[in-house]
């Protein structure tokens, strides 16, 4: 079809041909216009064969609004495009030329029955943001579906992994490379966590002392009775041995708690809890919790095996 008047139309090397009612590319007219830019939306275009090779000096292509069914291989000899409207046509699928358009920013293929794996890896087009990232996925799609090379390229690694490892064991060199080394703790902190880790324990050793004596109470209340009968003086020597505002201090607060041995225990417990508690929201003080539980390990393991040789 001839349109008249093409060369009134082109404006700075722009050609708008808009609404004119075209059902096909006037291609021949247009090509020795080399337009830059060229607005042919809101006609009646069903085909784009034998087009785009005629015009590479094309930067922008509107297409949208027509009744194109397929867009033609020859797409990819548009070099220098970089924004292209095939919106509101009846496309299902995408030429591989595509692929060639290195220069495209700005695709728009919303409102058309593309078919559902192209929906999926292009993803809508309704807005600029959206056009932008629709021709980044169209071209990496067109390409071919990099996930699945990439995962049938990592499968053939792992296979080779597991026949060249022992056992089908890999190696693990890559991992290790990126774990990254722990930072020292200061002295501030190895102080701190030493004395907390040492109070902890010592309140955890009188607990299980507590608590087994607590228990020698119900099944052997003579025993019990004897037990606590030494205990007490020393505790009293203990204490008087202290500075007698400490010791007035320690006193008083176990007259508070009463003049029971069990409630000691009880009030003994409770502070051990609290400075579990307390260690268990440190990891400084865990660390070192477990140096000195392995040491003391190490101390009782020799001792015992000491006694046992005498």
């Amino acid at each position: 079809m001839t349109v008249v008047n093409i060369k009134d139309r082109v404006k700075n090397n722009k050609l708008n041909l808009s609404g004119l009612n075209l059902t096909e590319i006037p291609t021949k007219e247009i090509a020795p216009l080399k337009v830059s830019h060229l607005d042919l939306s809101n006609n009646k275009i069903t085909s784009t064969d034998n087009v785009f090779s005629s015009l590479p000096s094309l930067v922008k292509l509107d297409l949208s609004n027509n009744q194109i069914k397929s867009v033609a291989g020859d797409i990819g000899s548009l070099q220098k495009l970089a924004y292209l409207s095939l919106a509101n046509n009846k496309i299902k699928d995408l030429p591989k030329g595509l692929s060639k358009l290195k220069q495209l920013k700005h695709l728009n293929l919303s409102n058309n029955p593309l078919k559902p794996e192209l929906i999926e890896a292009v993803g809508p087009s309704q807005n600029n943001a959206q056009c932008q990232s629709a021709a980044a996925n169209a071209i990496q799609y067109l390409k071919g579906d990099t996930k699945k090379q990439d995962d049938k390229q990592n499968k053939k690694k792992d296979k080779k992994n597991s026949k060249a490892s022992p056992n089908g064991v890999q190696n693990d060199k890559s991992k290790n490379k990126t774990k990254t080394k722990k930072k020292p703790a200061g002295f501030v902190s190895k102080v701190f966590g030493f004395f907390g880790m040492l109070i902890s324990y010592t309140l955890l050793f009188t607990v299980l002392m507590g608590l087994s004596l607590y228990a020698l109470s119900y099944y052997d209340k003579k025993a019990y009775g004897n037990v606590k009968a030494k205990l007490l003086p020393i505790w009293g020597s203990v204490t008087s041995n202290l500075d007698p505002k400490v010791a007035s201090k320690v006193n008083y607060y176990l007259l508070q708690a009463g003049t029971s041995f069990d409630n000691v225990v009880h009030i003994s417990i409770e502070a051990s809890i609290k400075s579990y508690n307390w260690v268990k929201t440190n990891p400084t003080v865990q660390q070192y919790a477990k140096n000195v539980q392995d040491s003391w390990k190490s101390f009782w393991d020799s001792v015992f095996k000491k006694t046992k040789s005498t």
